[in-house]
């Protein structure tokens, strides 16, 4: 198993593997176009079949970025892959020094045991207009917003957006 950047020569297996999640409404659907455009941004995980799985790691300015497009090839669910993926975007984001990611998932659990913590999705407006305004699931969305500070914004740093808390604060004593 090696995880890497993803190459031009992966397009065809990030399209089918994203296009299979897709359909079952897991995953946003993105076109071959789209895929071409945001290369840069994949990570994958190949074994000696091929691309075993993929993960996106989007930026949205200097200091956050988004977890997007985390998938395993079906039937590789339960090996760790996609631990291992997520752990390796991690990485990437540490490396390219950003201060938080976010992920708006189905399984917000899969996220919150790897230190994330529930977000309200407003929080993350760009998103907002970038995806979900266009979405036919819009105003009945079920999807869960998480967030993980991986670092803390030193003074002289550009302002990080403000985050929303997802779960209202206890009343004063």
């Amino acid at each position: 198993m090696k995880t890497r950047r993803a190459r031009p020569a992966d397009l065809p297996a990030l399209s089918a593997l994203i296009a299979h999640y897709a359909e079952t409404g897991l995953l946003l659907p993105r076109t071959e176009r789209e895929l071409r455009a945001r290369l840069a941004d994949f990570l994958v995980l190949e074994d000696v079949e091929g691309l075993a799985g993929c993960v996106a790691l989007e930026p949205y300015g200097p200091h956050l970025a988004e977890i997007r497009s985390l998938a395993v090839r079906p039937g590789a669910q339960g090996r760790g892959w996609g631990r291992r993926l997520l752990r390796f975007a991690l990485r990437v984001a540490r490396r390219r020094r950003i201060a938080r990611v976010f992920a708006v998932t189905e399984s917000p659990e899969f996220f919150l045991r790897h230190g994330f913590v529930p977000a309200a999705r407003d929080a993350f407006p760009e998103k907002l207009q970038r995806d979900c305004l266009g979405c036919p699931k819009h105003r009945h969305c079920r999807l869960d917003a998480v967030v993980l500070t991986l670092r803390p914004l030193s003074k002289c740093s550009d302002p990080l957006p403000v985050l929303t808390p997802a779960i209202p604060a206890l009343p004063a004593r």
